[in-house]
């Protein structure tokens, strides 16, 4: 009797513990955790996204009244409201992460002052099972995310630019410039007016051919340039100058031929040189690499040209951005269930809301850096979405190691 008396507890204690380590995705609380996780977010996002629209339209609301015709006035109100939604677009999927983060610190607050957290962890449940609830919402949001950087944001931003609406329609505006724009082709400078096409062609060109030590090579003049094949262009109707320099270097010093000076030219009709130039960036050099359409950023990477730090970098960054929506989830999360599980404060709701701006500024920054080639792409994209994922479980480690007034508020 004795030993029937001792098994049932130890069953228990058996459960209580498989209970403790095994997560329930599936289970009442973690549908109640997401579905307060969605409603906070989204009232969050609604919050923000009025107060940026509302500063936009302060500045471009002349200008953007100014295209609709004088005889249709009465369209005023469905173009402001399509504006809203398409610039209204271009802000989510670029806030979308801090939004996240916001969204869930607001639920863990709600949760811990209606003591709803006390209630359920008397129940059993260990704090890293209640991560789980933010992971799955992480991982909702960092899809929206990804379809917004992949199809929905380029689109919104490309239409605004045919329709000549707020600050794109001047900035991406499609048709060509009428003066001659500066390029870098590796180590040569373009300039040139871009003709869009399919493929582009230059008008007015003038190419300057450097050598290795950045000294000017060879001087190409041309009336046209047409793309041939990957790198190689036609230049029609022009003359060719090459330095005195250069050109006493070459083989016709051997033969002690005297090298052209500086006014002689070379004409020529027709005469192909490499240049590495892409026809595909060309109808979209305008366009920065995040708002480029999925068509057109998967055909850029067939294509070779300079500089591409941008391109590059949001090659990465499509991708990191999903997944650090998941970490300003788990983030908000863990420090929530550090400082304030027991009751809230001012010095701890701003010590995790000062976090996940940091962590979001940080990230934009390293982006940035990237986009201009001072950090490399992978670093740029992936360093703080992973630097994030790694704080988070050491938050569980960290949070029985605090001060007591720092990791609970007493009760009044």
């Amino acid at each position: 009797m004795t030993s029937s008396a001792f098994k049932r507890p130890r069953k228990w204690r058996l459960a209580w513990m498989i209970r403790r380590a095994i997560p329930v995705p599936f289970g009442w609380h973690t549908r109640y955790m997401v579905m307060g996780y969605c409603r906070h977010t989204f009232l969050v996002a609604c919050a923000i996204l009025v107060i940026a629209l509302s500063i936009d339209l302060t500045f471009f609301l002349a200008k953007l009244l100014a295209v609709v015709p004088p005889s249709h006035t009465s369209s005023t109100f469905f173009l402001l409201v399509r504006f809203c939604i398409l610039r209204g677009t271009d802000f989510l999927a670029e806030l979308l992460p801090l939004i996240c983060f916001f969204g869930v610190f607001w639920t863990e607050i709600a949760h811990t002052t209606s003591r709803e957290r006390l209630t359920v962890w008397l129940s059993g449940r260990t704090p890293n099972q209640c991560l789980l609830p933010a992971l799955l919402f992480g991982l909702i949001v960092g899809v929206s995310q990804l379809v917004l950087n992949y199809y929905v944001r380029p689109l919104a931003v490309m239409t605004m630019a045919e329709d000549r609406l707020g600050t794109y329609g001047e900035r991406f505006d499609p048709r060509p410039l009428p003066y001659p724009q500066w390029f870098a082709a590796g180590d040569d400078i373009v300039q040139a007016m871009v003709e869009p096409g399919e493929p582009a062609s230059l008008r007015d060109v003038k190419i300057y051919c450097m050598n290795p030590s950045l000294s000017l090579q060879t001087f190409f003049r041309a009336n046209v340039a047409k793309p041939i094949s990957r790198g190689k262009w036609r230049l029609i109707d022009g003359y060719r100058w090459s330095s005195p320099q250069d050109a006493s270097q070459s083989n016709l010093a051997a033969f002690d031929v005297k090298p052209p000076a500086m006014e002689a030219r070379t004409p020529f009709a027709e005469e192909t040189i490499d240049l590495e130039l892409s026809p595909i960036w060309l109808n979209t050099y305008r366009v920065n690499a995040r708002y480029l359409t999925h068509d057109v950023f998967s055909a850029l990477g067939k294509e070779h040209f300079s500089p591409d730090s941008e391109y590059r970098t949001w090659g990465q960054v499509r991708w990191s951005l999903p997944m650090f929506c998941v970490a300003l989830s788990l983030l908000a999360t863990s420090l929530s269930l550090m400082l304030i599980a027991r009751g809230t404060g001012f010095l701890q709701l701003a010590i995790i809301a000062g976090a996940g701006y940091f962590a979001n500024t940080l990230m934009k920054l390293l982006i940035l850096l990237g986009e201009h080639g001072y950090v490399k792409v992978a670093v740029a994209g992936w360093l703080m979405p992973l630097i994030t994922l790694a704080v988070c479980p050491l938050m569980t480690l960290l949070r029985r190691k605090l001060p007591i007034n720092l990791r609970q508020i007493p009760e009044k």
